[in-house]
């Protein structure tokens, strides 16, 4: 009986010491497992690659790149030196011809879209002179008129700029043949305006060769439908002209005012303005204003050029002016005084380039740029 109250002793026991050791490990069981506070591995929100994974790709980075801050590209309008959002590299200029007259015994005729002209030439055609309007985008220019015939000194200067030529007829007679050479040096890109890309105003209805419009959009729905090239072969273009912010020849003499004596005695004179920061244009003894605006624009640079000129070559009075192959003298004018300068041209798919007296390569100064070709011999340009 002894030993069984003994036996049952000792089991109880046993039973008690394991159940207590049991109960004594389980904190010790506890310490030695971290809390997911104390465990890194358990916070995705704390661990670097949860963090740099996302911005892995640009959908899920909440910051924009630099790129998309930093706005669009700027470039430069290489006919003027202007800024621009737009390339231009491989776009090819458009030249247009547009008549500068006057009615006899009556008004000076309107001239259209003017203003908006890059660079601006004159030159003599018969006893009064002409214009050739070069733009380096047409695309949202309004009303260009009158739009007249080409010459051949007008058809090679828009050759230097590779540019595509608008006109309405041309000179074929005599000594003076632009259509000759606009047969040589143009193709798809001779544009010569009739039905679809044209138009007539009434404003003068008794002188219809004096009538004749056209307008960037229609050019432009024009060049697409016709198939003019409208980009340069070679992807670019050297058009010789080098520009500069502060480009006035201070060190030369003073031209607040410029008179250009043209043959035949057409007078083209300019006068600057610091206030519209540039030369305004007197035409006709009034000054030059676009048809579009009822304004003149001003001009940042005038350019007058000396060449070899010939008048009344043949029955129909037409002129003769060298503007290639050719080395000459001239002026270059802005801010408010000028200098004498010299200019240079090679064959008729060369730019025009221009020198200082020191040989130097002339800057312009950012801006449009008119252009006059004279003749001392006939003609001339004085300052004041």
């Amino acid at each position: 009986m002894i030993k069984k109250h003994l036996f049952l002793i000792v089991c109880l026991a046993l039973v008690f010491s394991l159940a207590f050791g049991c109960c004594t490990m389980r904190p010790a069981e506890a310490d030695a497992s971290p809390t997911p506070e104390a465990s890194p591995e358990a916070s995705p929100e704390t661990t670097p690659d949860a963090t740099t994974e996302p911005t892995a790709t640009p959908e899920a980075s909440p910051e924009p790149t630099p790129e998309a801050t930093e706005g669009p590209a700027i470039y430069t309008n290489p006919l003027t030196g202007e800024a621009t959002s737009t390339d231009y590299s491989g776009q090819r200029p458009v030249a247009v011809m547009v008549e500068n007259n006057r009615i006899i015994g009556g008004p000076v005729i309107p001239m259209f879209g003017i203003n908006e002209a890059d660079i601006l030439y004159e030159m003599e055609v018969e006893k009064i002179t002409r214009c050739m309007a070069v733009y380096m985008d047409i695309s949202d220019v309004g009303q260009i008129c009158p739009v007249r015939s080409a010459r051949t000194y007008f058809v090679s200067a828009a050759l230097a700029y590779d540019a595509i030529y608008v006109h309405r007829g041309y000179s074929a007679e005599g000594l003076d043949r632009a259509d000759y050479m606009l047969a040589e040096h143009f193709t798809s890109d001779n544009v010569d305006l009739g039905e679809g890309n044209s138009y007539n105003i009434d404003s003068y209805p008794n002188t219809g060769e004096h009538s004749m419009c056209t307008s960037g959009e229609l050019l432009t729905e024009h060049f697409e439908t016709a198939g003019v090239q409208t980009q340069h072969e070679s992807g670019s273009w050297d058009y010789g002209l080098l520009f500069a912010e502060d480009a006035a020849p201070t060190d030369g003499q003073t031209a607040n005012t410029v008179r250009i004596v043209f043959p035949e005695m057409k007078i083209t004179s300019f006068t600057y303005s610091a206030e519209q920061g540039g030369y305004i244009g007197n035409n006709w003894d009034q000054e030059w204003t676009d048809g579009n605006t009822g304004t003149a624009g001003a001009f940042q640079n005038v350019l007058v050029l000396d060449s070899p000129t010939q008048i009344g070559i043949d029955a129909k009075w037409h002129s003769s002016i060298v503007t290639y192959d050719h080395e000459g003298s001239g002026y270059f004018c802005n801010g408010g005084y000028c200098e004498p300068i010299t200019w240079s041209r090679g064959g008729l798919d060369e730019p025009f380039r221009y020198y200082r007296q020191d040989g130097s390569e002339l800057e312009l100064g950012v801006g449009r740029t008119y252009v006059a070709f004279i003749s001392t011999a006939y003609g001339g340009v004085t300052f004041g």
